[in-house]
C-alpha cells in the first residue's frame, strides 16, 4: 500500500517553498508516487475602508507579478524533480485562490503537502485544509530542514473517529517506518491497546504502545515531548474540530501541535 498521487501546495512568495518542495519530492520518491505542484495565489483584497485611490490596473499588475513568480517556482520545481530522479511530476499554475485549487485536486490526490504557518495571514491554511479537503495533510514545520522523515513515527491515538481515519490515511507511511510508537494519554487498562496493536500488526506494522499521564502538562505538550523522548521524526494524528469561514475551532491537542510542531505532521479528519 502506497500513496500514488501526492500534491504539494506552494503559497505565493512563501520563503519555505523550496523546503516544502524538497520534502514533497522525497515523499514521492519514498512512495513511488506521482507529484503535482500547485501555485497558490491569494486573492488580492483591498479593504473597503481604505480612503485612497488605487490604480485601475493594480489587480492586473498583482497577478502578472504572481504569475512571474510562479514561472520561477516552476523552473525550481522541475529542476529539483529532475535532480532527484523523480520522473512523474506536473505543474499547475495560474491559480487565483488558495483553497479552491486544492479542493479541485482533492478527488484525485492521496496526500497534500503544505507548509505550517503558526502566525500571520495564512495561519489558518493547514487547519482549514485538513478539515475541508477529505485528504490527509502532511504539514512541514515553518523552520528547519527535513531530509529524513517517516522512519520513526509517533501515532497520537485514541479510540475516536478522527484517529481511526488518521491511522488508515497514514498506513503507507506506517508500513514503511522502521519504528512506530502509539501514544495514548490518560487511559486505564481498557484493553484497547491490544486491539490497535493487533490491527496495525495485521497491516504489517509493529508498534510500541506508550502511555502518558498529563496531570501537569497538556496532551499537546505530551505529544511533542514524546517526539523528543522517542527520537521520532514524524507525527500522525487526527484533526479534531470543525470548519468556519477563515477560522478554526480545534481541540486543544490539535491546535497546540499545529502551532508548535517540531517535525513533519500528518493530520487527518
Amino acid at each position: 500500500m502506497t500513496y500514488q498521487t501526492i500534491c504539494v501546495g506552494l503559497l505565493h512568495e512563501d520563503a519555505r517553498n523550496p523546503v516544502v518542495m524538497e520534502t514533497a519530492i522525497q515523499m514521492a520518491l519514498l512512495q513511488g508516487a506521482h507529484l503535482t505542484a500547485v501555485h497558490l495565489i491569494p486573492t488580492l483584497n483591498i479593504p473597503i475602508y481604505v480612503g485612497i485611490a488605487f490604480p485601475d490596473d493594480m489587480m492586473g499588475a498583482y497577478y502578472e507579478a504572481a504569475d512571474a513568480n510562479g514561472e520561477e517556482l516552476r523552473k525550481t520545481f522541475e529542476s529539483l524533480c529532475n535532480s532527484a530522479g523523480l520522473e512523474s511530476h506536473e505543474w499547475v499554475g495560474g491559480t487565483r485562490s488558495i483553497l479552491t485549487p486544492l479542493e479541485e485536486l482533492a478527488p484525485v490526490t492521496d496526500l497534500f503537502v503544505l507548509s505550517q504557518h503558526s502566525a500571520g495571514e495564512h495561519d489558518w491554511l493547514i487547519g482549514e485544509a485538513s478539515l475541508r479537503l477529505g485528504v490527509p495533510v502532511f504539514a512541514v514545520p515553518e523552520a528547519g530542514q527535513y531530509e529524513t522523515f517517516g522512519r520513526s513515527v509517533l501515532l497520537a491515538w485514541a479510540p475516536r473517529r478522527e484517529c481511526t481515519r488518521a491511522v488508515r490515511d497514514a498506513m503507507p507511511m506506517l508500513q514503511a517506518a522502521d519504528q512506530v510508537v502509539v501514544l495514548r494519554g490518560d487511559v486505564g487498562e481498557d484493553a484497547r491497546d491490544v486491539g490497535v496493536g493487533a490491527y496495525l500488526a495485521r497491516h504489517g506494522v509493529q508498534a510500541n504502545i506508550k502511555h502518558v499521564t498529563t496531570n501537569a502538562i497538556s496532551i499537546g505538550d505530551a505529544i511533542l515531548n514524546a517526539v523528543t523522548d522517542e527520537g521520532c521524526d514524524t507525527i500522525v494524528m487526527g484533526a479534531y474540530g470543525h470548519s468556519r469561514i477563515r477560522e478554526m475551532s480545534f481541540g486543544g491537542a490539535t491546535r497546540h501541535v499545529l502551532h508548535h510542531m517540531t517535525v513533519p505532521t500528518l493530520l487527518s479528519h
